[in-house]
């Protein structure tokens, strides 16, 4: 199968053309995540890669950082689904849409990704379209930068924050207190989950979470413990904005095999060597 992958240059989309291309499948990398909203440009990317499916991770990431943003959340996370949408149907291929475990938090990113996931059930629903949403709760795994201070991206995530902060000595912040629970899930085995909704279900969502809620308090002590001795205690932090305190985000019909921390040293010592790579000479 030759499989449009939007959004392929990101840290999920670069796992799912490794995964793609394991099962025999041919991933062609549409990497203009602001474009992904000009049918235009979608078509000609449909056409020259001959595509049979579209698989749309295409999107603008972030918790606190998307307040204020909410025009440049919705044109990327929602009009850029209903054009990849659009098109497909045009060429009667389907689509994955991937969604979020966030869905129902108050914040610009929570909110549009769960407009572009029902508007994708809506369409198959009533006008019969081949779409799916695989939507994807808490990933980490080796690719995913860090923000700042230690990496260039810029929306902070749970695993590369604790992992880096703990590899050079520094406490690791808990925001709220780190009492929110979530479902912490490889991107191997998300990368996986996409694929595999390449043949539906149609109008369907598949939960790529493992079900097994842990604490952010938890996260970061199983992240220090793989790191090493050298870690400072954490020190509690205010909450983030967007996020509520007490949180639960947790798959409630998982579909993936690794639960935490299974995965965790591996991908503990993938940050140190990022790290030993990064640091000035």
């Amino acid at each position: 199968m030759k499989v449009l992958v939007t959004g392929a240059a990101g840290f999920i989309g670069q796992h799912v053309m490794a995964a793609l291309a394991a099962r025999g499948h041919t991933g062609a990398a549409y990497d203009r995540p602001h474009d992904v909203c000009d049918a235009g440009e979608l078509d000609f990317a449909c056409r020259y890669a001959r595509a049979e499916a579209i698989i749309n991770l295409a999107g603008v990431l972030g918790t606190p950082e998307l307040l204020g943003a909410e025009s440049r959340a919705a044109g990327v996370n929602i009009l850029g689904a209903v054009a990849v949408y659009d098109v497909a149907a045009y060429f009667r291929i389907p689509v994955v849409q991937i969604g979020t475990g966030h869905k129902g938090q108050p914040n610009p990113y929570a909110i549009t990704k769960a407009c572009a996931e029902d508007l994708g059930l809506a369409r198959a629903r009533w006008l019969g379209e081949k779409i799916t949403v695989v939507r994807a709760y808490h990933v980490y795994g080796p690719g995913q930068l860090p923000g700042p201070p230690h990496g260039p991206a810029s929306v902070h995530k749970f695993f590369p924050t604790f992992a880096c902060r703990a590899l050079t000595g520094l406490p690791l912040e808990l925001h709220g207190g780190g009492s929110q629970q979530i479902d912490p899930v490889h991107v191997a085995d998300v990368a996986e989950s996409l694929c595999d909704a390449l043949h539906g279900p149609w109008g369907a969502v598949t939960e790529a979470g493992c079900g097994k809620p842990v604490s952010v308090a938890q996260a970061a002590a199983d992240v220090a413990l793989a790191a090493g001795p050298s870690l400072l205690p954490s020190v509690s932090a205010a909450p983030r904005p967007g996020e509520p305190e007490g949180a639960v985000v947790v798959a409630a019909a998982p579909a993936c095999r690794n639960p935490w921390p299974y995965l965790v040293p591996e991908t503990v010592e993938w940050y140190r060597q990022w790290l030993a790579r990064s640091s000035p000479s």
